[in-house]
Protein backbone atom coordinates (compact mmCIF):
# COMPACT_ATOMS: atom_id res chain seq x y z
CA UNK A 1 0.00 0.00 0.00
CA UNK A 2 2.81 2.58 0.94
CA UNK A 3 4.50 1.50 -2.03
CA UNK A 4 1.55 2.27 -4.31
CA UNK A 5 0.83 5.45 -2.51
CA UNK A 6 4.25 6.52 -3.27
CA UNK A 7 4.30 5.41 -6.90
CA UNK A 8 0.88 7.41 -7.43
CA UNK A 9 2.68 10.47 -5.36
CA UNK A 10 5.90 10.56 -8.36
CA UNK A 11 3.65 10.09 -10.82
CA UNK A 12 1.39 13.26 -9.66
CA UNK A 13 4.96 15.09 -9.06
CA UNK A 14 6.12 14.16 -12.56
CA UNK A 15 2.83 15.50 -14.28
CA UNK A 16 2.94 18.60 -12.52
CA UNK A 17 6.35 18.90 -14.32
CA UNK A 18 5.73 17.89 -17.43
CA UNK A 19 2.81 20.34 -17.40
CA UNK A 20 4.55 23.22 -16.01
CA UNK A 21 8.85 22.68 -16.19
CA UNK A 22 8.32 23.19 -20.02
CA UNK A 23 8.91 26.06 -22.14
CA UNK A 24 9.77 27.46 -25.60
CA UNK A 25 12.61 28.97 -27.12
CA UNK A 26 14.84 29.55 -30.58
CA UNK A 27 17.48 27.92 -31.73
CA UNK A 28 19.34 28.64 -35.36
CA UNK A 29 18.99 26.25 -38.35
CA UNK A 30 22.23 25.53 -40.41
CA UNK A 31 20.44 27.80 -43.00
CA UNK A 32 21.52 31.45 -42.95
CA UNK A 33 18.75 33.57 -41.05
CA UNK A 34 16.24 30.65 -40.27
CA UNK A 35 15.37 29.78 -37.00
CA UNK A 36 12.93 26.66 -35.53
CA UNK A 37 10.89 27.37 -32.26
CA UNK A 38 11.82 24.49 -29.73
CA UNK A 39 9.46 23.18 -26.70
CA UNK A 40 10.57 21.43 -23.72
CA UNK A 41 12.69 21.33 -20.74
CA UNK A 42 15.52 19.35 -20.74
CA UNK A 43 15.23 17.62 -24.09
CA UNK A 44 13.14 18.74 -26.51
CA UNK A 45 9.78 16.96 -27.94
CA UNK A 46 7.40 17.71 -30.64
CA UNK A 47 4.50 19.41 -30.48
CA UNK A 48 1.06 19.89 -32.09
CA UNK A 49 1.14 23.61 -34.42
CA UNK A 50 -2.24 24.78 -32.78
CA UNK A 51 -0.28 25.02 -29.29
CA UNK A 52 1.43 27.52 -31.14
CA UNK A 53 -0.38 30.66 -31.24
CA UNK A 54 1.68 33.35 -32.28
CA UNK A 55 5.48 34.19 -33.44
CA UNK A 56 6.14 37.79 -33.59
CA UNK A 57 9.21 39.86 -35.08
CA UNK A 58 10.11 43.73 -33.85
CA UNK A 59 10.47 45.72 -36.18
CA UNK A 60 12.60 48.59 -36.57
CA UNK A 61 10.61 50.94 -35.99
CA UNK A 62 9.81 49.04 -32.72
CA UNK A 63 6.03 47.51 -33.74
CA UNK A 64 5.52 44.16 -34.19
CA UNK A 65 4.66 41.77 -37.15
CA UNK A 66 3.35 38.05 -37.64
CA UNK A 67 6.26 35.51 -38.81
CA UNK A 68 5.73 33.14 -41.52
CA UNK A 69 6.45 29.93 -40.55
CA UNK A 70 6.49 26.66 -42.25
CA UNK A 71 5.38 23.59 -39.48
CA UNK A 72 7.80 20.43 -40.26
CA UNK A 73 8.17 17.25 -38.21
CA UNK A 74 6.41 18.97 -35.05
CA UNK A 75 8.12 21.98 -35.16
CA UNK A 76 7.99 25.54 -36.75
CA UNK A 77 10.72 27.07 -38.78
CA UNK A 78 11.05 30.54 -39.97
CA UNK A 79 13.45 33.54 -41.28
CA UNK A 80 14.21 36.38 -39.14
CA UNK A 81 16.84 38.39 -41.07
CA UNK A 82 16.88 41.86 -40.05
CA UNK A 83 14.74 41.49 -36.61
CA UNK A 84 16.25 41.99 -33.61
CA UNK A 85 13.77 40.55 -31.18
CA UNK A 86 11.03 37.41 -31.96
CA UNK A 87 8.13 37.09 -29.27
CA UNK A 88 6.56 33.32 -28.75
CA UNK A 89 3.09 32.48 -27.32
CA UNK A 90 2.68 28.65 -26.96
CA UNK A 91 -0.86 27.32 -24.95
CA UNK A 92 0.05 24.12 -23.30
CA UNK A 93 -3.50 23.48 -23.17
CA UNK A 94 -5.71 22.95 -19.93
CA UNK A 95 -4.57 20.20 -17.24
CA UNK A 96 -6.94 19.11 -14.95
CA UNK A 97 -5.95 17.41 -11.50
CA UNK A 98 -8.41 14.48 -10.55
CA UNK A 99 -9.42 13.42 -7.09
CA UNK A 100 -7.12 10.56 -7.57
CA UNK A 101 -3.73 13.32 -8.05
CA UNK A 102 -3.97 12.11 -11.47
CA UNK A 103 -3.19 14.94 -14.55
CA UNK A 104 -5.27 14.76 -17.58
CA UNK A 105 -5.05 16.93 -20.57
CA UNK A 106 -8.64 17.97 -20.10
CA UNK A 107 -10.86 21.38 -19.39
CA UNK A 108 -12.76 22.12 -15.75
CA UNK A 109 -15.74 21.47 -18.15
CA UNK A 110 -14.79 17.88 -19.46
CA UNK A 111 -13.56 16.80 -16.40
CA UNK A 112 -15.77 18.45 -13.50
CA UNK A 113 -14.85 16.43 -10.72
CA UNK A 114 -10.87 17.88 -10.97
CA UNK A 115 -9.51 19.54 -8.19
CA UNK A 116 -8.11 22.07 -10.04
CA UNK A 117 -7.89 23.28 -13.56
CA UNK A 118 -4.37 24.75 -15.26
CA UNK A 119 -3.47 26.48 -18.06
CA UNK A 120 -0.09 26.44 -18.67
CA UNK A 121 1.24 29.01 -21.09
CA UNK A 122 4.88 29.52 -22.45
CA UNK A 123 6.27 32.75 -23.66
CA UNK A 124 9.63 33.65 -25.44
CA UNK A 125 11.40 36.24 -25.97
CA UNK A 126 14.89 35.79 -28.54
CA UNK A 127 17.49 38.95 -28.69
CA UNK A 128 19.17 38.15 -31.78
CA UNK A 129 20.40 41.86 -32.25
CA UNK A 130 21.74 44.33 -29.50
CA UNK A 131 20.54 47.30 -30.52
CA UNK A 132 18.70 49.88 -28.59
CA UNK A 133 15.45 47.97 -28.41
CA UNK A 134 16.74 45.29 -26.67
CA UNK A 135 16.41 47.11 -23.59
CA UNK A 136 13.46 48.50 -23.64
CA UNK A 137 9.70 47.01 -23.07
CA UNK A 138 7.67 46.69 -25.70
CA UNK A 139 4.05 46.58 -24.17
CA UNK A 140 2.96 43.10 -23.36
CA UNK A 141 1.15 41.75 -20.67
CA UNK A 142 4.51 39.74 -19.58
CA UNK A 143 7.88 40.71 -20.48
CA UNK A 144 11.85 40.26 -18.98
CA UNK A 145 14.11 43.32 -20.06
CA UNK A 146 17.70 43.39 -19.55
CA UNK A 147 18.71 46.54 -18.86
CA UNK A 148 22.32 46.36 -20.10
CA UNK A 149 24.02 43.97 -23.19
CA UNK A 150 24.98 41.40 -21.22
CA UNK A 151 28.80 40.23 -20.48
CA UNK A 152 29.87 36.94 -19.45
CA UNK A 153 30.78 36.74 -15.53
CA UNK A 154 29.33 40.27 -14.84
CA UNK A 155 26.05 40.17 -13.08
CA UNK A 156 23.04 41.61 -15.77
CA UNK A 157 19.93 43.53 -14.41
CA UNK A 158 16.85 41.93 -15.79
CA UNK A 159 13.45 44.17 -15.14
CA UNK A 160 10.36 42.05 -15.11
CA UNK A 161 7.32 43.54 -16.16
CA UNK A 162 3.41 42.77 -16.05
CA UNK A 163 1.12 44.90 -17.68
CA UNK A 164 4.05 47.04 -18.38
CA UNK A 165 4.59 47.73 -14.30
CA UNK A 166 7.48 46.24 -12.36
CA UNK A 167 6.58 42.74 -10.57
CA UNK A 168 8.39 41.90 -7.05
CA UNK A 169 8.71 38.49 -5.61
CA UNK A 170 9.40 36.86 -9.35
CA UNK A 171 11.62 33.63 -9.09
CA UNK A 172 14.38 34.38 -12.04
CA UNK A 173 16.94 31.85 -12.75
CA UNK A 174 18.14 29.83 -15.28
CA UNK A 175 15.36 27.21 -15.33
CA UNK A 176 12.09 25.93 -12.73
CA UNK A 177 14.98 23.43 -11.11
CA UNK A 178 17.62 25.83 -11.15
CA UNK A 179 18.91 27.95 -8.38
CA UNK A 180 17.13 31.34 -8.61
CA UNK A 181 16.69 35.16 -7.89
CA UNK A 182 13.34 37.54 -6.34
CA UNK A 183 12.85 40.41 -7.77
CA UNK A 184 13.05 43.27 -5.13
CA UNK A 185 10.49 46.41 -5.19
CA UNK A 186 11.53 47.75 -8.20
CA UNK A 187 10.82 44.36 -10.03
CA UNK A 188 14.95 43.62 -10.99
CA UNK A 189 16.69 40.60 -10.34
CA UNK A 190 20.04 39.76 -11.38
CA UNK A 191 21.14 37.23 -13.39
CA UNK A 192 24.62 35.74 -14.15
CA UNK A 193 25.50 35.54 -17.77
CA UNK A 194 27.95 33.14 -19.52
CA UNK A 195 29.84 32.98 -22.74
CA UNK A 196 27.53 31.16 -25.44
CA UNK A 197 23.82 31.11 -25.88
CA UNK A 198 21.69 31.81 -22.29
CA UNK A 199 17.93 31.02 -21.08
CA UNK A 200 16.86 33.37 -18.26
CA UNK A 201 13.18 32.00 -16.64
CA UNK A 202 10.26 33.39 -14.77
CA UNK A 203 7.20 32.25 -13.73
CA UNK A 204 3.69 33.97 -12.94
CA UNK A 205 0.45 32.61 -11.70
CA UNK A 206 -3.23 33.62 -11.67
CA UNK A 207 -5.03 32.29 -9.01
CA UNK A 208 -8.77 32.04 -8.87
CA UNK A 209 -9.53 32.84 -12.33
CA UNK A 210 -12.84 33.25 -13.82
CA UNK A 211 -12.90 30.88 -17.04
CA UNK A 212 -15.22 28.37 -17.55
CA UNK A 213 -12.23 25.93 -18.74
CA UNK A 214 -9.37 26.00 -15.69
CA UNK A 215 -9.30 27.99 -12.64
CA UNK A 216 -5.34 28.75 -12.35
CA UNK A 217 -2.51 29.97 -15.31
CA UNK A 218 0.83 29.41 -15.16
CA UNK A 219 3.02 31.62 -17.30
CA UNK A 220 6.90 30.86 -18.00
CA UNK A 221 9.15 32.91 -19.31
CA UNK A 222 11.79 32.49 -20.73
CA UNK A 223 14.39 35.23 -22.46
CA UNK A 224 17.03 33.97 -24.22
CA UNK A 225 20.29 35.25 -25.85
CA UNK A 226 24.11 35.08 -26.97
CA UNK A 227 26.81 36.15 -25.22
CA UNK A 228 30.35 36.43 -27.33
Amino acid sequence: MRFAKMTILLSGFLMTSFVQAHNVWLEPTKNKDEYVVKFGHETTESYPEHKLKSIQLLKSDGSLEAATYQFQNGEAYFKADVYPIVFLQFDNGVWSKLPSGKYVEKTKREAPSAVLSLNPVKLGKAILTWNEQATKSHDLDYELVPQAKPEAGKPLSVLVLHKGKPVSGIKVGSGEDKPFELTNAQGIAQFPPVAGFNKVWAEFEEKGVEHPDYTERSIEYMLTFDVK
